[in-house]
């Protein structure tokens, strides 16, 4: 399966056994599986800005998604070889993160 990365701000790792790391804080991994579900042909992982650059120096990596507040370095993560990068809009984050309560979710999804 091809590897993809969702690059975020920050988050709380821990270490996987097969590559990269997985997300032991709730709204990370919450989004992570979100986004497996939008695109399922990919092994999705989360990465920092940094982690995601040292990733793709040691792994084939397939497709990049960052946050919206990150979009700024879609640039310079494009000039790796082979590798899709796309960021989310607010739209699209708003779809695949969790509001930080629930009467906030009717907001957050329109």
């Amino acid at each position: 399966m091809k590897k993809a990365l969702l690059v975020v701000h920050r988050y709380k790792p821990e270490k996987d056994d097969e590559w990269g790391s997985i997300a032991k804080d709730y709204a990370t991994s919450d989004m992570i599986e979100n986004i497996a579900k939008m695109h399922p042909n990919y092994d999705w992982r989360p990465a920092t800005l940094a982690e995601a650059r040292q990733l793709m120096h040691d792994l084939k990596i397939d497709r990049l998604i960052l946050v919206p507040m990150l979009k700024e370095h879609i640039e310079e993560l494009n000039a790796y070889p082979d590798v899709q990068v796309d960021y989310l809009t607010p739209a699209d984050y708003g779809k695949v993160s969790k509001p930080p309560f629930n009467f906030l979710k009717k907001d957050y999804l329109t």
